[in-house]
């Protein structure tokens, strides 16, 4: 579980802390939090703003993060750090470091501090810590110009990582293939225990699809295709069951085939089927099977995310996502939201992070005022991040959305009622041909 990220001079972030941690005054729906190593804990994390306020980059922080650790290793000599984006619009600022820094707790229950600085040639500044008591130890430091300092923790190679590290490489991630303690566990954590999903376009929507498709396809767990059944007769949509299939084709006829056809059986090697009950009029016969594609959006949303979520949820993961309720029914966000929130069906701590414009989720029946977030874009394009919990007067029992959309907590648009004017061409002019 993440209970702390920091983000620095990334895209429209100068300086800001997303604490999912809960705030000591707030005591409502007690099950909403896990206590772990001393800290209270936010199961679930909704975040609110205007378009364009920030919440996408906050999100997109945290994928950034995964994929760095997670990639950092294969890095070649003099290769740009792509994930060096600095905020652009300030001259004091775009050419500055990046800075991220993240406490966790994986789920061997080690708790972490990591703090990477970063331009787009090199690493400036790495460290790891881990909380063997309620105090940080070292467990190496990494600065610019200076060799790096270990602490009395670490146990594993040094000098063979050190020699073989390049300058825009993290340490944490070129330790991971020496199995060194603890920095493999935190490494494992970013590898394996976050899932971040923050784009739209429909090439990474088809991306999503492979990748569920793969984790029904590779699963083991013989719950996981029941559990995600039963969420799908939870949402009502009248699915029996699904299958994923992985048809093979012989390689010659795939030779064959025209070129954006054998890119598709290539790169989308699975298929999704699912199934529905097939009448005869009123008469139940059996079952009618279609493709994934053939389904509504909103269904194939809820299988994909639903999906992620279960996985999730068995595993103790946290998963990231923009706009959760796109193409669904806010009675099934409501639902997936909760399934984090009971004990129940989130036995292993399992924490949800994700963005919103839906004001419907804005209840408080639902959520903790400490579990609602806000972004906000000052004159300059900064954002900046608060949380409901923060602004004073705010009592449980008020209508957290009408508050909202009247202005009282800000990270709206500000839309004035003037009078629009557009230009058409005249239909005289294009009947006489004279365009």
């Amino acid at each position: 579980m993440i209970l702390e990220f920091t983000v620095k001079n990334f895209r429209s972030i100068e300086n800001e802390t997303f604490d999912l941690t809960s705030s000591k005054k707030i005591k409502e729906f007690p099950d909403n939090i896990r206590n772990i190593h001393n800290s209270d804990i936010l199961t679930a994390s909704i975040i609110y703003g205007r378009n364009a306020s920030g919440k996408s980059n906050l999100l997109l922080a945290f994928l950034y993060l995964r994929l760095f650790v997670h990639n950092s290793n294969e890095s070649k000599h003099l290769d740009k750090i792509i994930y060096y984006q600095p905020f652009e619009f300030d001259s004091l600022l775009k050419d500055k470091a990046v800075e991220f820094e993240i406490t966790f707790i994986t789920k061997d229950n080690l708790k972490f501090n990591y703090k990477i600085s970063f331009n787009q040639k090199k690493i400036i500044f790495e460290a790891l810590y881990y909380f063997p008591s309620n105090k940080p130890a070292k467990l190496f430091l990494r600065e610019e110009n200076k060799p790096i300092s270990y602490g009395e923790n670490y146990s594993g190679n040094k000098k063979n990582i050190e020699n073989d590290l390049l300058e825009n490489q993290l340490f944490l991630s070129k330790s991971a293939t020496s199995n060194v303690n603890f920095l493999k566990e935190a490494y494992l954590f970013f590898k394996e225990e976050i899932y971040a999903h923050v784009f739209h376009e429909s090439y990474l929507d088809e991306e999503s699809i492979n990748m569920f498709a793969e984790m029904i396809f590779t699963n083991k767990n013989i719950h996981f295709k029941e559990n995600i059944t039963n969420l799908l007769n939870a949402g009502d949509v009248n699915i029996t069951k699904f299958e994923v299939e992985k048809p093979m084709y012989p390689k010659d006829m795939i030779e064959t085939l025209p070129e954006k056809l054998r890119e598709k059986i290539v790169n989308n090697p699975y298929r999704i089927m699912t199934y529905h009950k097939l009448f005869e009029g009123d008469k139940e016969i059996g079952e009618h099977n279609i493709s994934l594609n053939q389904e509504s959006l909103g269904t194939q949303r809820l299988l994909l995310v639903g999906g992620f979520i279960i996985d999730a949820l068995n595993k103790g993961n946290t998963i990231i996502i923009d706009e959760l309720d796109k193409g669904l029914h806010p009675l099934l966000t409501k639902l997936l939201i909760k399934l984090f929130h009971s004990k129940k069906t989130n036995p292993n701590n399992a924490q949800l992070i994700f963005a919103s414009h839906d004001t419907s989720l804005l209840d408080n029946e639902l959520f903790r005022r400490d579990q609602i977030y806000f972004t906000e874009k000052n004159y300059e394009g900064k954002s900046s991040i608060y949380r409901l919990s923060d602004i004073k007067g705010v009592r449980k029992d008020v209508p957290y959305d009408r508050w909202y959309l009247s202005g009282r907590f800000n990270a709206i648009p500000i839309i004035e009622d003037i009078e629009v004017k557009f230009d058409y061409v005249n239909k005289e002019v294009v009947k006489n041909n004279e365009i």
